[in-house]
């Protein structure tokens, strides 16, 4: 793990690492291959940030017998929330009576997971389950909890394994935290 990461004039610190991001992926696919056997679970990431997540939590799960889709929400503007939540990629795959796994990369006010799960039983789903990998309690607007989340974290901005600073550092294996001054 670098010891610090600079982007955009802002110098980031390390937080979470790798070692620990996987404890928590393994834990979360043994629950979920549980809950899910006998299911062909439709597995849907939420782009940009939780793809890296979903791909080690999908292959971990090990349900070989399952499809993954995309969508793609916006909430985020630089280093905060705008508090309105835009659908930029929709559903497009059949999710009548099938069991739906969201799996996001951070929960933060809420209101992307409340819209999201909202969407997706619009189209009769037999379930949904949110999978978050970052779930900050403090930030939420809603007082929605995620079904599983591995990691609860103070309301900080952070960055790494998929999450970015306008698209930025997504690429990093570890989570790092803004440097408090």
């Amino acid at each position: 793990m670098d010891n610090k990461v600079k982007v955009d004039g802002l110098t980031f610190v390390p937080y979470l690492t790798r070692d620990e991001i996987q404890k928590q992926v393994e834990r979360i696919g043994e629950s979920l291959r549980k809950d899910l056997e006998g299911s062909s679970p439709v597995f849907l990431c939420v782009l940009n940030g939780a793809f890296i997540f979903a791909a080690d939590l999908i292959r971990e799960i090990g349900i070989n017998d399952c499809r993954v889709a995309f969508v793609r929400y916006a909430s985020y503007e630089g280093t905060s929330s705008t508090g309105h939540v835009r659908q930029l990629t929709g559903l497009t795959e059949d999710i009548t009576d099938k069991d739906v796994v969201i799996i996001e990369d951070i929960v933060d006010t809420g209101l992307t997971a409340q819209t999201m799960i909202e969407d997706i039983k619009k189209k009769n789903p037999r379930s949904v389950r949110f999978v978050t990998l970052l779930h900050k309690p403090e930030s939420s607007k809603t007082g929605f909890t995620p079904d599983y989340a591995a990691f609860e974290i103070p309301p900080k901005f952070i960055i790494g394994y998929g999450l970015d600073l306008d698209g930025k550092v997504r690429n990093l294996r570890d989570i790092y935290v803004i440097e408090e001054e």
